[in-house]
C-alpha cells in the first residue's frame, strides 16, 4: 500500500509517495521453508499466492494462512491442524485425508474443495462456502458448521456428532449415512436434503425447513422438531416414538410408511408409491 507523503526539507516542500507495509505480507524465508518440503508449522504464510500448486502431506500445523490463495492447490494429507485459514481462497483445493483438526476456517470459500476423510473435528467453518464439495467420510464432530453454505454437498458416512449446523443452507445435500447425534440443524434449509440411514438421536430440528427431506430408515430417537415445516418429508421406516415437538398438523403435510412408528395419538399419512419421482431427490454435487 501507497500513501502520499508532504515533507519539509530546509524550508522546501518535498512530494513523495511512502510505501507502507501490507498488513497481509508473508514471510519469504517461510514460502521457501514450504517450497523446500520442510516442514513449516507455525509459519506465517498469510495472504500468499500458491494457488494450483502441489504441496502433499505438507507439515502446515497452526500456520498462518489467512487470506491466502490456495485455489486448485493439492494439499492432499496436509497437517493442517489448527492452522488459520480465514477467508482463505480454497475453491476446488484437494484437501481429502488431512488434518484441520482445529482449524479456523471462517469465511473461507470452499465450493467444490475435494474433502472425503479429512478431520475437521472441533474446527471453526462459520460462515464458509462449501457448495459442491465432497465431505464423504469426514470427521466433522464438534465443528462450528453456523451460518454456513452446504447446498449440494456430499457428506455421506460423514461424522456430524454434536456439530453446530444451525441457520445454514444444506439444499439438496446427500447426508446419507450421516453419523450426526446431538447435533443442531436448527432453522437451517434442509430442502431435498437426503438422510438416509442416518443416526440423527438428539438432533435438534427447531425452526427448520424440512421440505422433501427424506429421512427414510434413521434413528431420529429423541430429535427435536418444534415448529418445523416439514411438507412431503419422508419419515417412511422411522421410529419417532420418543421425537419431541411434533404436532399432527405437520405430520399431515409429511409422509411415511406402516413401519413408521409415532407417539401415541399421531397419526402420518403413507408416502405415495412415486414418491422419489414426484420430489426430484437427485443431491449432491452433480444435481
Amino acid at each position: 500500500m501507497r500513501s502520499f507523503l508532504i515533507a519539509t526539507v530546509l524550508g522546501c516542500t518535498v512530494l513523495g509517495f511512502a510505501v507502507m507495509p501490507d498488513a497481509m505480507a508473508f514471510d519469504r524465508a517461510d514460502q521457501k521453508q514450504l517450497e523446500s518440503g520442510q516442514s513449516c508449522d507455525h509459519c506465517d504464510l498469510s495472504g500468499i499466492r500458491l494457488a494450483t500448486q502441489s504441496f502433499p502431506k505438507a507439515q502446515l500445523s497452526r500456520a498462518n494462512l489467512r487470506e491466502a490463495d490456495l485455489k486448485g492447490t493439492d494439499l492432499s494429507g496436509a497437517d493442517l491442524s489448527g492452522a488459520d485459514l480465514r477467508r482463505a481462497n480454497m475453491e476446488k483445493t484437494n484437501l481429502a485425508g488431512a488434518d484441520i483438526g482445529g482449524g479456523k476456517l471462517a469465511g473461507a470459500d470452499m465450493e467444490k474443495a475435494v474433502l472425503a476423510n479429512a478431520n475437521l473435528e472441533r474446527a471453526d467453518v462459520r460462515e464458509t462456502d462449501l457448495s459442491k464439495a465432497d465431505l464423504r467420510d469426514a470427521n466433522l464432530k464438534d465443528a462450528d458448521l453456523r451460518n454456513a453454505l452446504l447446498k449440494r454437498v456430499d457428506l455421506r458416512g460423514a461424522m456430524l456428532m454434536r456439530a453446530r449446523i444451525s441457520n445454514a443452507k444444506l439444499e439438496r445435500s446427500d447426508l446419507t449415512g450421516v453419523k450426526a447425534s446431538r447435533s443442531e440443524f436448527n432453522q437451517s434449509d434442509l430442502d431435498r436434503v437426503q438422510f438416509v440411514n442416518a443416526d440423527l438421536r438428539n438432533a435438534d430440528f427447531s425452526d427448520a425447513r424440512l421440505e422433501r427431506t427424506n429421512f427414510t430408515g434413521s434413528d431420529l430417537t429423541s430429535a427435536i422438531f418444534s415448529s418445523v415445516n416439514m411438507r412431503l418429508a419422508n419419515f417412511s421406516d422411522c421410529n419417532l416414538s420418543m421425537a419431541r415437538g411434533l404436532r399432527q398438523d405437520r405430520l399431515d403435510t409429511a409422509c411415511g410408511n406402516s413401519n413408521t412408528i409415532l407417539p401415541a395419538g399421531l397419526t402420518i399419512p403413507d408416502c405415495p408409491a412415486d414418491i422419489k419421482s414426484r420430489l426430484d431427490s437427485r443431491v449432491g454435487p452433480n444435481s
